[in-house]
């Protein structure tokens, strides 16, 4: 597994330790009271769902690509890569780094690239919306399928051709820039396995986000 998705698994385990089992009736996002950090994590798209915009439709992917927590993110995976010394060609100090960081990146800008193009084609909603379940179960087993998963203009789900293909994307075009170490259909998969743990990762804090929410404000 790369270093990119250790990030994920630190995010997981914090959601599902303070989310509640059962979704609250008050569904409020009021930050009061919510730490600063927790708060600048992707939250779920406001209910109930309506058609996306265009206006709409761009600020998710300024948001899911240019924000500061894509760059975070991107500084974040590079800095484990650094420590392992993945790719190794790639060497140790401010510019093996700086290689780093712009190739996670750069992975992320072709994703959210392609999928916001394609989601005008294919009139794709990748926002995320609660799942509205009772149970952990059937809460956690909706952002399983997440990733794969759109609303189409009449608000029915569907599979989401635009989020696969930017998957896609991520997963075979920064090939052209990596070293033979990470080259190969085995990298390939791997990529696709870290944007599929992306994604779901931030759905799952998107689904429970109201009840950590309500954890800190207790």
């Amino acid at each position: 597994m790369k270093p990119n998705a250790l990030a994920i698994f630190f995010l997981i385990p914090v959601a599902v330790c303070l989310a509640q089992t059962t979704a609250p009736s008050d569904p409020t996002l009021d930050p009061t009271g919510v730490p600063w950090i927790v708060r600048q994590l992707p939250q779920p798209a406001p209910e109930p769902w309506q058609k996306i915009t265009g206006k709409q439709r761009w600020s998710l992917y300024q948001k899911t690509t240019f924000s500061g927590t894509a760059i975070l993110g991107a500084g974040v995976g590079a800095a484990f890569s650094q420590a392992l010394d993945s790719p190794h060609e790639w060497g140790q100090g401010g510019e093996g780094y700086g290689k780093r960081v712009a190739s996670s990146y750069g992975a992320t800008i072709i994703n959210g690239t392609i999928q916001y193009g394609t989601s005008i084609l294919f009139r794709d909603d990748n926002r995320y919306f609660r799942s509205g379940a009772k149970s952990f179960g059937g809460r956690f087993g909706f952002v399983v399928i997440s990733p794969f998963v759109a609303h189409n203009d009449h608000g029915g789900k569907r599979f989401s051709m635009s989020s696969f293909l930017g998957g896609a994307g991520q997963s075979t075009i920064p090939l052209a820039w990596s070293p033979r170490s990470w080259q190969g259909g085995s990298e390939i998969a791997i990529n696709a396995a870290i944007w599929y743990g992306q994604t779901a990762g931030f759905n799952l804090f998107r689904e429970f986000y109201p009840s950590i929410a309500a954890h800190f404000r207790k």
